[in-house]
């Protein structure tokens, strides 16, 4: 398959949009592997690589209740499980519009709030 690879700035595009237009001959594996190919890399970009018995695993961000931080190390917790992260909250923070930080080491997911407090230890 030959690809051809145009590129031209749009100034009527948002923000960290990027419009793809494949045009091809007559639709065939390649083209559909192609199609499937930048769907999959837009979903990776929503998740989050956690360390679970030292194996890199993705979670949805939305399933992340908070992310916080003792000492050193900083740790996220999921509807089912917690795990240790090697992001840094400062770049999670910044990742998605749902995350908010709420103190020096505690960033929550608005999705899962269910009441407001002074407490995060409560937030599930």
């Amino acid at each position: 398959m030959n690809i051809n690879i145009e590129k031209k700035e749009n100034v009527n595009l948002i923000d960290n949009e990027v419009k793809v237009i494949i045009q091809y001959a007559k639709k065939n594996k390649e083209v559909n592997d192609l199609e499937k190919y930048i769907h999959e890399f837009k979903e990776r970009k929503k998740e989050i690589f956690v360390e679970d018995n030292y194996n890199l695993i993705p979670i949805l961000r939305e399933n992340i209740i908070k992310i916080y931080s003792i000492g050193k190390s900083n740790y996220c917790k999921t509807v089912n499980a917690e795990y240790k992260i090697k992001s840094k909250l400062y770049e999670i923070e910044k990742m998605d519009k749902n995350f908010i930080r709420i103190s020096k080491s505690c960033i929550v997911n608005i999705l899962h709030i269910e009441q407001y407090g002074k407490n995060i230890d409560k937030i599930r």
